[in-house]
């Protein structure tokens, strides 16, 4: 797809700190693509997706059998565990 090749580049402080000049946090930018940034952003959702089964099941009374088998799972662990079903 023409949208998810166009090139980004996204912006991050990877630290709260000053430098050792005294100056402020540097935001620096990374060359990317609109579909990796998208892929990021569907990944990282679930872990998010992970720490919600967590406070369901834990605080909000929700059973194991109330949420989809694969809740919180990344694709690579699902599709893991499904090649160790022996074990």
């Amino acid at each position: 797809n023409v949208i998810t090749n166009c090139p980004v580049v996204a912006h991050f402080y990877l630290s709260p700190s000053e430098d050792e000049k005294g100056g402020g946090s540097q935001e620096i930018g990374l060359t990317s693509t609109i579909g990796r940034e998208l892929g990021f952003c569907a990944h990282h959702a679930i872990h998010h997706m992970a720490m919600v089964k967590i406070i369901a099941l834990n605080f909000a009374g929700l059973s194991v059998d109330e949420l989809p088998p694969d809740f919180g799972k990344a694709p690579s662990t699902i599709i893991y565990d499904r090649g160790n079903t022996s074990n």
